[in-house]
C-alpha cells in the first residue's frame, strides 16, 4: 500500500491523539516499581516501570484501528518484536517513555515517541510529546514540522 499525503496526515492525527493523551497520563503519574529488562544494556536501556507498560497499552489502544485499515506493522520498546515490521510496507515504532531513567529520577528529559517508518527505513511521520513542558512536536514527510500545531523550523545552529 502506498500512503498518500492525506493518509499520512490522518495517521499523524491518530499518533498525535495517542501521544498527547498518554503524555497527559504520564505527567500525572510517578513510577512505583522499577524493574530491569535483563537485556544487558546500560542502566538507561535496562529500566522499565509499570508506567512504561501502561503508557504503551494506552498508545496501542489508539493506534490499533490503523493496523488493519492501513496494513501496518508494529515495533515497540516494551514488547517483543513480532516481525510484522519486516512484512508490512510501513510500521509504527513506539517508545512510550523515551527516557525512562529521567522519568524515574523525576527530572526533564523524557517524552512519548511515536513514528511511522517505511519497510526501507524511511521515516514517514514522527510525533513527540514532552509531558514536562506539555509540548507537542510532529512532522510529516513532505508536509513540514510543527510545534504545538504551528509550523516550526528547528534552530540547528547549536547542533
Amino acid at each position: 500500500m502506498n500512503l498518500s499525503m492525506d493518509h499520512l496526515k490522518q495517521l499523524a492525527d491518530v499518533a498525535i491523539e495517542a501521544a498527547t493523551s498518554t503524555g497527559n497520563y504520564i505527567s500525572k503519574t510517578r513510577p512505583m516499581n522499577v524493574e530491569r529488562k535483563g537485556q544487558g544494556g546500560s542502566l538507561a536501556t535496562e529500566v522499565v516501570t509499570e508506567v512504561d507498560r501502561e503508557s504503551q497499552a494506552r498508545i496501542l489502544r489508539v493506534l490499533e484501528p490503523t493496523f488493519a485499515a492501513f496494513d501496518l506493522g508494529l515495533l515497540t520498546e516494551e514488547s517483543p518484536d513480532d516481525g510484522s515490521r519486516l512484512e508490512k510496507d510501513y510500521f509504527w515504532c513506539v517508545d512510550p517513555i523515551d527516557g525512562t531513567l529521567p522519568f524515574i529520577e523525576g527530572v526533564p528529559g523524557y517524552a512519548v515517541s511515536i513514528a511511522l517508518i517505511s519497510r526501507a527505513g524511511v521515516p514517514m511521520l514522527g510525533v513527540i510529546h514532552d509531558p514536562v513542558e506539555n509540548t507537542l512536536y510532529h512532522a510529516v514527510r513532505g508536509g513540514g514540522a510543527f510545534k504545538n500545531g504551528s509550523p516550526w523550523k528547528p534552530d540547528l545552529s547549536d547542533s
